[in-house]
């Protein structure tokens, strides 16, 4: 006679796995919430003349737009610790003449008994830069840093990148 003995886990196994499984979830819940960032800016360059003259000035405007309730720091910074928008050409082509920071706006934020200088809602910051003198289409990349933040957190800085196309012609004809 053959017995065949069929063992079932204990009850404690499935209560065992079932808690496991509500930390692991719990775990992940917490982190998502730890993590959880503001919309980043969105970031805009008005666009160039159909033709700019090889060697000349162009002027163009970044325009930085934060959501509602969310701040980036003027340039320059009121604070020394404030990390501030910055605007940055990608590359060696064109040559930053000028960028004119507007004054931000006064500011009250969390963990500082002084008011501050940020920049809320949209911002235009424009940039007076050379054109380089090789002739042909250029793509020009603007980087805007920036640590957005809102009443009450800080987020990590980033950078945004925005693309404008620039057609370089030896001299722009007359309209």
């Amino acid at each position: 006679m053959v017995w065949i003995l069929k063992l079932k886990p204990p009850v404690n196994w499935y209560v065992i796995k079932t808690m496991k499984l509500a930390m692991i979830l719990l775990a992940i819940f917490a982190a998502s919430i730890g993590s959880a960032q503001a919309p980043a800016p969105a970031v805009t360059v008005s666009a160039p003349p159909k033709q700019v003259a090889a060697g000349s000035k162009l002027t163009l405007t970044v325009i930085l737009t934060f959501a509602e309730g969310f701040h980036g720091y003027q340039n320059p910074p009121a604070q020394e610790y404030e990390i501030p928008v910055s605007v940055k050409i990608d590359g060696k082509e064109f040559k930053v003449v000028k960028i004119a920071y507007p004054a931000g706006v006064e500011a009250k934020v969390g963990g500082s008994d002084k008011p501050t200088k940020a920049y809320e809602g949209v911002v235009k910051i424009p940039i007076t830069l050379i054109v380089p003198t090789k002739v042909g289409g250029r793509n020009l990349k603007v980087i805007v840093g920036y640590q957005q933040c809102d009443e009450s957190t800080c987020f990590p800085p980033g950078d945004i990148v925005a693309t404008v196309k620039v057609n370089v012609v030896k001299k722009v004809a007359k309209a």
